[in-house]
């Protein structure tokens, strides 16, 4: 598996091949690793994602019935006959 004379040996290249088919596998591995991970961390920002939506409807929610809640407070005032400002 050396060079002889300057010249490239069959077993030099066969090695050669061999080296880098398992460098190839084991990158393939470690990408498809990653892959995995991006794909749980994508999932869980989808359920973030969800969780944020809720909220917002929630808070949509509350502003309504504080809306609510105060124009009843002013009609209340107004009929009482103190002004609100």
């Amino acid at each position: 598996m050396a060079e002889t004379d300057g010249a490239v040996t069959l077993d030099l290249v066969g090695a050669r091949l061999l080296a880098m088919n398992a460098e190839l596998r084991d990158l393939q591995q470690r990408v498809t690793g990653l892959e995995m991970r991006l794909g749980a961390l994508e999932a869980r920002f989808s359920a973030l994602e969800a969780r944020f939506t809720s909220f917002e409807g929630r808070f949509s929610v509350q502003e309504e019935r504080m809306s609510r809640l105060l124009a009843l407070v002013v009609r209340i005032a107004e009929r009482v006959g103190t002004s609100v400002d």
